[in-house]
């Protein structure tokens, strides 16, 4: 009968503690390569907004400069447009938002993750200062600057009424029959210079929320960055001769009670634009 050696040594599995390594160094290759992933194809989808902004930008440009109009498209219609349109075509799963008076234009795209980028005819590609409105509420369709601007601002030099060019009734749905003021993006030429927070939103491409969008704002506050600075906000919208709308943001007056106050005074400013 044969003998086993006294050296023999069978070999041996993996230890608890070697496992454990392996697994913990698995997982941090595994780690590192979403990241890098998450990365690389961030920057391809932040790459693909970009391209076809500006591959969007130039069209719209030659459009300009061939016209006998001269003026920019009214709109982005595909894939039919008429006389006065265009059709611009956005990358896979992404889609484009253009607006234009005929002498400016302002072209925005997103993708699928939220992603957005736009560019007008005086700026390039860049990412879009703008949160698209809440569907379903008055500012649908719209967008909201994403930070209040400047210091606070007045609604009016002087407390006066409000008057046409710079003013009409029926823009407020919450109030059809009171004055508010016009917006720059549809009325070019009208001088803002007495309406300082109305002509700080020109300045940047939007105006000041009537006070149904406001309200809607308010209610949104959080989608739209939850970065308030409290305290009152200005509307567009004309209390009577000495007074302008506003909403308390610090504890949400405006459900029902508005603030009004001397046009005068000066209230922090959140542009909308559309």
């Amino acid at each position: 009968m044969q003998q086993i050696s006294k050296n023999f040594n069978p070999k041996r599995g993996f230890t608890i503690v070697e496992l454990l390594v392996v697994i913990v160094v698995i997982g941090i290759l595994a780690a590192i390569t979403i990241v890098s992933y998450t990365g690389i194809s961030n920057r391809a989808k932040v790459a693909a907004l970009q391209s076809d902004l500006d591959n969007g930008s130039k069209q719209l440009k030659i459009y300009q400069a061939t016209e006998a109009s001269g003026n920019y498209p009214t709109a982005n219609v595909c894939p039919t447009p008429g006389a006065t349109e265009i059709c611009l075509k956005a990358s896979d799963g992404n889609f484009y938002t253009y607006t234009s008076n005929g002498t400016t234009f302002n072209l925005v795209e997103t993708n699928a993750n939220g992603m957005t980028y736009n560019v007008t005819d005086s700026t390039t590609v860049a990412v879009y200062p703008w949160y698209s409105g809440i569907a379903a509420t008055a500012l649908a369709g719209k967008h909201v600057y994403k930070t209040d601007i400047g210091s606070t601002m007045q609604y009016k030099t002087a407390n006066t009424a409000v008057t046409s060019p710079q003013g009409a009734t029926g823009l407020d749905p919450s109030y059809p029959s009171n004055m508010v003021l016009v917006s720059p993006q549809t009325n070019t030429g009208v001088d803002f210079s007495a309406y300082p927070a109305q002509n700080a939103c020109k300045a940047i491409g939007g105006r000041l929320p009537n006070i149904q969008e406001l309200l809607a704002i308010y209610a949104g506050r959080i989608t739209y960055g939850n970065n308030f600075q409290a305290r009152f906000y200005q509307s567009s919208t004309e209390y009577d001769s000495i007074g302008a709308r506003s909403v308390d943001f610090f504890n949400g007056s405006g459900s029902g009670d508005m603030y009004s106050g001397d046009k005068t005074a000066s209230s922090y400013v959140r542009c909308v634009a559309g």
